[in-house]
């Protein structure tokens, strides 16, 4: 069973695992000269859980910021919940807040597999009928983390670059399992082929330590592990000789 406390990954962020089946999924709480910051809630019903934890991480201290990677169930089952008792201010891809907040939500993406439809038949927008604070668009800065757009597993998702502790939150961009690297699901993810590219524009940037949502962080050697992950699975250049990547 995941501990239900915030486990200290890097200097300024740490992590808290949630049950999710026969795997995990994460929430980050990152600290910032203007206070702190949740990335992702988890699934639903997990509300005191995570809002216990970060109170004892924090000492009691409320965060002001709730940052949602993408609008997929998992990440999002208690966001309302926390905006609403925290009174948070809460930022998403520009290109996701339809998703979160209407009912457009993901059945209607053209997917490469009818998986994807039908896991997405019942689920309903986490945010739908309310608005979301802070559109953030690519190469933004916030909450001390560099914005980069990573369409693929979702349309509008945000990995979120900590150029000071050396860290990318990369979401659902890639998965870890016993220290490898691997690719989300793939009834989950609407283009593999664009998740790929993704993953290239993520792998071409500086830093060491990747923090991914599903499995175990990369810690040290994320950057080579991610471009490790690239040369096997790409066995030609893409597009007449360059690996094309998502802007």
């Amino acid at each position: 069973m995941p501990d239900k406390t915030f486990a200290q990954v890097t200097p300024h962020i740490a992590r808290l695992d949630l049950p999710l089946g026969m795997i995990t999924v994460a929430v980050f709480l990152v600290r910032g000269d203007d206070g702190w910051t949740v990335i992702d809630t988890g699934p639903e019903n997990h509300e005191k859980v995570v809002m216990d934890a970060v109170l004892a991480h924090t000492r009691g201290e409320k965060p002001s910021l709730l940052i949602l990677t993408h609008g997929h169930p998992d990440h999002t089952g208690n966001a309302a919940r926390l905006r609403t008792e925290w009174r948070l201010k809460v930022a998403a891809g520009r290109r996701e807040i339809p998703y979160l907040t209407e009912p457009v939500f993901y059945r209607k993406i053209p997917a490469h597999t009818p998986m994807h439809y039908l896991f997405n038949l019942f689920a309903q927008p986490a945010m739908i009928g309310k608005s979301v604070d802070l559109p953030l668009d690519e190469k933004m800065i916030i909450a001390g983390m560099e914005v980069f757009h990573v369409p693929g597993h979702a349309p509008g998702m945000v990995a979120l670059l900590h150029r000071a502790d050396r860290a990318l939150i990369c979401a659902d961009t890639f998965t870890s399992r016993g220290g490898r690297l691997g690719d989300p699901m793939a009834f989950l993810t609407y283009d593999p082929t664009l998740n790929h590219q993704s993953q290239a524009k993520l792998a071409a940037l500086d830093f060491d330590h990747l923090l991914v949502s599903h499995g175990p962080a990369i810690m040290n050697d994320g950057k080579a592990k991610a471009q490790e992950h690239g040369s096997k699975r790409i066995k030609r250049p893409l597009f007449g000789g360059r690996i094309a990547v998502a802007k």
